[in-house]
């Protein structure tokens, strides 16, 4: 068996034991981290079939293979927070991207979600099923969890039931509010997938269709969860200048739904914002100290991906993609968003601009045949192709039909170092 940098992926948490075998697999003198908290300490793990047996001291003990760990860390499978192989699961059950990392469960459903599906969000991902090779072959949790099961996976996988997905499968991609009937019909929603093994109710606020829900709605579908003692997690509707209105909207919806809060990959994202963190756990502290339930989970990195039409103004996704690429596609309309985008530094809403501008952001294309754009700045494709760097954005995101992904530097290492402090992070 080969030796592992980082061995990691066991498959339930270990416990001490005495078997002292013959094992199926030895791991001899390696550094334990049990995941207890408890300082690490050198010793063996047994393993037999898929179920750890012993770990502690076991000399002389006989394995079919044994790894030699000394220098090594030996620990639980990691869990995942917040991950995005809900489908990628499917298309590769092995999840190498993953498991590589010792990760053995992730969460997943970040506003968007698995379930549940209409027939027309499944036609929306017809180009994403085709060039990854699976098929949403479900329309609600159990479904998906059916085809999972069928198919296999290294990864164990849990979800929330994403607000945006309730919302794409009642109201559209429309600007506008929920109606009363489809109100109760989104809720409805939250309550089955809730019943089917939701871990709670999800928001990505930054992102269309998300931004279009009042707090009001967020409210209603948080308290359709805590009704089964789910949770609300949340990408919060900002994370640079406009930061306090969205925490008091995440205090707001835990404390009229009576649910616990997750902040999802805490950030002060945008230079003119940075230094703000202590700020930012302030708050969260009084609202902990004032009775709420609030917690917060991060990345120790300073770059955040997602879409490169992330950049473009919530006004101009209204109706979908189709939408919005008919107002790139108008000179006027185009004009408008451009000078949105590079309106005053001090303004840092939208992504692009929290980076810095174009020498912010990393292009990540979606067809095969803008591969070699592939990790480059956008700045740098700009100059590749001749072009002012917001003209190319527009005609990536045309080109690709909102599919480019992106990364934005936007964080500052002195603001990550202080949220990984905080205990309840």
């Amino acid at each position: 068996m080969e030796k592992l940098r980082f061995v990691a992926a066991l498959l339930v948490i270990a416990v001490a034991g005495c078997d002292h075998g013959p094992y199926d697999v030895l791991l001899t003198g390696g550094w334990i981290v049990d995941g207890s908290g408890n300082p690490r300490w050198q010793g063996d793990v047994g393993i037999r079939g898929d179920r750890i047996v012993a770990v502690g001291y076991l000399p002389g003990a006989r394995a079919r293979d044994t790894v030699d760990a000394r220098g090594l860390v030996v620990a639980p499978g990691f869990i995942d927070m917040l991950g995005q192989s809900e489908t990628n699961a499917l298309a590769d059950s092995r999840v190498l991207s993953k498991v590589t990392q010792g990760i053995t469960t992730e969460v997943t459903g970040e506003g968007g979600s698995v379930a549940p599906l209409t027939d027309q969000l499944v036609v929306d991902d017809s180009d994403v099923m085709k060039k990854y090779g699976y098929r949403e072959d479900w329309r609600d949790l159990d479904g998906y969890f059916a085809v999972l099961a069928g198919s296999g996976s290294t990864v164990n996988i849990a979800t929330f039931v994403g607000a945006t997905q309730v919302r794409l499968a009642v109201v559209g991609k429309e600007d506008r509010r929920a109606t009363p009937a489809e109100l109760a019909h989104m809720t409805a929603l939250v309550d089955t997938m809730m019943r089917q093994g939701a871990l709670g109710v999800s928001t990505a606020l930054e992102y269309a269709p998300a931004f279009y829900a009042p707090t009001e709605e967020l409210v209603a579908l948080a308290r359709a969860a805590r009704r089964h003692g789910g949770i609300y997690a949340t990408h919060m509707r900002n994370e640079g200048g406009a930061i306090d209105s969205a925490l008091d909207e995440v205090f707001r919806i835990a404390a009229e739904a009576k649910i616990p809060a997750e902040i999802w990959h805490l950030k002060i994202a945008g230079r003119l914002n940075w230094g703000r963190m202590p700020h930012v756990i302030a708050r969260i502290d009084s609202a902990r100290a004032a009775g709420l339930d609030v917690t917060a989970d991060l990345y120790p990195y300073l770059a955040g991906a997602t879409s490169l039409d992330a950049s473009i103004p919530a006004w101009a996704h209204s109706g979908g993609v189709d939408s919005m690429l008919q107002r790139l596609a108008d000179p006027a309309t185009r004009a408008r968003i451009r000078a949105e985008l590079v309106a005053s530094p001090r303004s840092t809403d939208r992504f692009i601009r929290a980076a810095g501008g174009p020498g912010g952001v990393i292009v990540l294309p979606f067809a095969d045949s803008l591969k070699q754009y592939t990790g480059k700045r956008l700045s740098e494709v700009a100059a590749l192709r001749h072009e002012d760097p917001y003209e190319t954005l527009f005609k990536l995101v045309t080109a690709e039909r909102a599919r480019t992904g992106a990364i934005y530097f936007l964080m500052s290492e002195p603001d990550v170092r202080v949220a990984l402090q905080t205990w309840w992070t």
